[in-house]
């Protein structure tokens, strides 16, 4: 049985998503928007993330 690698996973993901677009099931713009939101998203988690360990930190030292 062969292993399934990341790559291909992704690889096959984003043509199912291309084959989507071509048959009119998603617009290039939902497509972008989408994408658009995920890594705005993923910045502020981010940013989250770095804000709580920080005042996670202040509170250790006193």
């Amino acid at each position: 049985m062969a292993k399934f690698y990341l790559s291909k996973k992704l690889d096959a993901a984003l043509h199912i998503i291309e084959g989507a677009v071509a048959l009119g099931l998603f617009s290039g713009a939902a497509l972008a928007a989408i994408v658009g939101q995920l890594i705005l998203g993923g910045v502020f988690a981010i940013l989250a993330i770095g804000m709580f360990l920080r005042f996670k930190r202040g509170r250790v030292r006193k």
